[in-house]
C-alpha cells in the first residue's frame, strides 16, 4: 500500500444526552483512500486541568464585554500593537487598567487547536470548535505559550496507541517523545528512576483525559485563585458524571505561578483526596528574587515596555496587587554560592587592603526577617522593597484633577494610608506563603531548570565600584533612578553610586534553580534540566513547556501518576 492508501482521518465523537458515544463523517469517493477513525470513549474520565503562569491568563475590565485589562499578544503583528499602547501609559494608567478589584477572567480569547484536538474536544458543550474549545476553558490562556502543550496532552493521551497497528504498537509520539527518552540522565531525575513499561501505558489508555484550560485572576491572592480552581474541579467532574461518567479525580499540570494556586487548593478541605497527582513546571517554589528587582527597577528588554519600564510603572502595579507579592521570596528562600547558603540580598563595594589586592566588602541586607526587614519596612532604609510614594499614582492623579476642578478631594492624601493599602496585600501574600509552606500533595512530580546559560537572578546585589567609607545599612537614599541605580550618602557631600547587578545564577531566566530545586524533597520525582552542559535543551520560562524535554517529563509523570493510584486501578478493574 502506498502512503495515502493507509492516512487515517480522526472523526469527532460527540455525546448525547445521556453520554453515548456519536459521530458523524462525509461519504468520499473511491479514489480517496483515506480511512475514518472514530473513537469510543471510556467511562472513566480523569480530566487534565492545565493552570498557567502569572500573566499567562487574559484578563478583562469587569462589566465590560470588550474592556480588556490584559491581552497577552497572539503574534508579532499583535505584540507590536500592545507595545504601541502601553509606551504611552503611565503609572497611574497601568494601576487603574490592571486593579485586581476591577478585572475577571477573560475566556473569549482564541484558542488554537490542531485538527487532532477539533475532533477530540468533539465531547465539549458547543455548536462549533470555537464554542468547544471556549467551554474547556482554551480561550482563557494565553495561546502563544500553552497552545502547543493544550493541544500535545489533547492528542496524545487520548491516542497511546496507534490505531493503524490495531492497538499494537505505540504511536510515534509515545515512542520517541517518551519511551526512546528513558533515560534518568537525559530527563534529568534527581531520584531513583522508574522507567515506564507498554502496560502502565495500556492501562493509561483506558481512560478519557479531557484537556481543561483553568485561569483565574493572577492580580488577586493565589489562595482566592486555588478556592476559584476548587470550584472549577467540582463543576468540571459533575459535568462528566452528568454524562454517566465515573469522573472523581483530576490531574492538575501547572506552570510557574499556577503551582502555587494548585498548591493552595490542595490545601482546601477534601480537595487533596480529589486531586490524583500534580505536575509542576518551572515553579517558583520559594518565590524570585526577580520579583523585588523588577519592584525596584522595572522589567528587562522588550518585556519592560508592557510590564513596567521602573520602579513607578511597576510598583503601581504589584504594590496593589497580592498576587504578584506572593512571587517575592518567602522566609525559606536562601541562595546557593561559592561562600555557601546565605540571605539573597545584599550590597557590597571594592576597596584595596593593606597588601595592595582588591577584595570585596559586603553586608547582607534585612537578613533577619525579610518580611519585617524589607517588605513592610516603611523607614528609611535605602534598601527596603517599597517607596511609599509610588504606591497609588491614580488616586494622586484623581486628587490633583479635584483640586483643580476645586472640588472635594478623593481619598487620603498620605502616604501613610498609601502604604496601608499595600500592607493589606503584602499581608495576604505572607498568608499563602504561609498556607503553603513546605506543603505539596502527596503526588508531586516536577522540573525545573538550572542552566547557566539562562541566568535568572538569584539574589539581588547592590554593587558600587568605589571604596566607601560608612555603613551600608545606614547610609542615606540621595538619588533613585528606579532603573536599578541608587545615590547612598554616608556622610554630608560623601556620595557612592551602586547598580544592581545583573542576574548571575542558574535557572530559566525568572526562576532560580534554588526555587526549583525546593520541591525535591515532597515530590516523587523532580527533573533537573541544565541545558547543553548536560545534554538538556536550553529552555527560557515563559516557553518552558515547548521543549521536548519537559513534554516528555509531563508526560511521563502523567502516566506515573495513573499507574501509581489504586484507585484509579480498582476502577479500571471494575469496568
Amino acid at each position: 500500500m502506498s502512503e495515502s492508501d493507509t492516512a487515517t482521518r480522526l472523526v469527532g465523537t460527540g455525546w448525547d444526552e445521556q453520554g453515548n458515544d456519536t459521530a458523524q463523517s462525509v461519504l468520499t469517493g473511491t479514489n480517496l483512500k483515506v480511512r475514518a477513525l472514530c473513537l469510543t470513549t471510556p467511562d472513566l474520565v480523569v480530566p487534565i486541568l492545565f493552570v498557567p503562569g502569572i500573566m499567562g491568563t487574559r484578563l478583562k475590565i469587569k462589566n465590560q464585554p470588550k474592556g480588556l485589562a490584559w491581552c497577552p499578544p497572539e503574534s508579532n503583528w499583535d505584540g507590536l500593537v500592545l507595545v504601541l499602547r502601553y509606551l504611552t501609559k503611565s503609572a497611574a494608567d497601568r494601576q487603574k487598567v490592571l486593579d485586581p478589584n476591577n478585572t475577571e477572567v477573560d475566556d473569549n480569547g482564541p484558542a488554537y487547536p490542531d485538527e487532532s484536538s477539533k475532533a477530540l474536544l468533539a465531547i465539549a458543550p458547543g455548536a462549533t470548535d470555537a464554542e468547544r474549545a471556549k467551554w474547556r476553558g482554551w480561550g482563557q490562556l494565553y495561546g502563544k505559550s500553552y497552545a502547543e502543550i493544550l493541544t500535545l496532552l489533547e492528542r496524545s493521551l487520548a491516542l497511546v496507541f496507534d490505531p493503524a497497528s490495531q492497538g499494537k504498537e505505540l504511536t510515534p509520539t509515545w515512542k520517541s517523545l517518551v519511551m526512546e527518552r528513558q533515560d534518568a540522565a537525559k530527563l534529568g531525575a534527581q531520584k531513583p528512576f522508574t522507567p515506564l513499561e507498554e502496560e502502565h501505558l495500556r492501562d493509561a489508555a483506558d481512560v478519557l483525559y479531557p484537556v481543561h484550560g483553568v485561569g483565574y485572576n493572577w492580580l488577586r491572592s493565589n489562595k482566592e485563585s486555588g478556592e476559584r480552581l476548587t470550584q472549577e474541579i467540582e463543576r468540571i467532574t459533575a459535568h462528566y458524571r452528568s454524562k454517566g461518567k465515573t469522573c472523581e479525580k483530576v490531574i492538575i499540570v501547572t506552570h510557574s505561578m499556577g503551582g502555587l494556586v494548585a498548591r493552595a487548593c490542595a490545601q482546601m478541605p477534601g480537595m487533596a483526596d480529589r486531586i490524583l497527582g500534580i505536575v509542576h513546571g518551572v515553579m517558583p517554589a520559594i518565590g524570585a528574587p526577580a520579583t523585588y528587582k523588577r519592584i525596584r527597577a522595572g522589567f528587562e528588554n522588550v518585556e519592560q515596555i508592557l510590564l513596567g519600564r521602573n520602579a513607578a510603572e511597576c510598583t503601581a502595579v504589584m504594590a496593589n496587587a497580592p498576587g504578584p507579592l506572593e512571587l517575592l521570596p518567602t522566609a525559606q528562600y536562601k541562595t546557593q554560592s561559592d561562600k555557601g547558603t546565605r540571605h539573597w540580598l545584599r550590597a557590597s563595594y571594592i576597596k584595596t587592603n593593606m597588601q595592595g589586592v582588591r577584595e570585596e566588602v559586603e553586608t547582607l541586607l534585612g537578613d533577619g526577617d525579610p518580611y519585617a526587614d524589607i517588605y513592610f519596612n516603611n523607614s528609611d532604609s535605602w534598601w527596603k522593597l517599597i517607596k511609599e510614594d509610588l504606591i497609588d499614582p491614580a488616586g494622586k492623579r484623581e486628587r490633583e484633577e479635584a483640586r483643580r476642578k476645586g472640588g472635594d478631594l478623593v481619598g487620603d492624601d498620605d502616604l501613610n494610608s498609601d502604604f496601608k493599602k499595600f500592607k493589606t496585600n503584602m499581608i495576604a501574600a505572607r498568608e499563602l506563603h504561609d498556607l503553603i509552606e513546605e506543603k505539596y500533595h502527596s503526588h508531586t512530580y516536577a522540573y525545573y531548570a538550572a542552566d547557566c546559560e539562562k541566568l535568572a537572578w538569584n539574589e539581588v546585589h547592590w554593587k558600587s565600584k568605589a571604596a566607601v567609607n560608612g555603613d551600608l545599612k545606614n547610609a542615606q537614599l540621595a538619588d533613585d533612578d528606579f532603573n536599578g541605580t541608587v545615590s547612598l550618602a554616608f556622610k554630608e557631600n560623601d556620595k557612592y553610586q551602586f547598580e544592581l547587578e545583573k542576574a548571575k545564577g542558574p535557572g530559566d531566566g525568572t526562576v532560580p534553580a534554588e526555587s526549583g530545586f525546593a520541591p525535591t524533597p515532597h515530590a516523587v520525582q523532580i527533573f533537573r534540566h541544565e541545558g547543553k552542559a548536560k545534554g538538556h535543551e536550553s529552555y527560557d520560562h515563559q516557553n518552558s513547556y515547548k521543549a521536548k524535554v519537559a513534554q516528555s517529563v509531563t508526560l511521563y509523570s502523567i502516566v506515573k501518576i495513573v499507574a501509581d493510584s489504586s484507585w484509579l486501578q480498582q476502577s479500571l478493574s471494575k469496568q
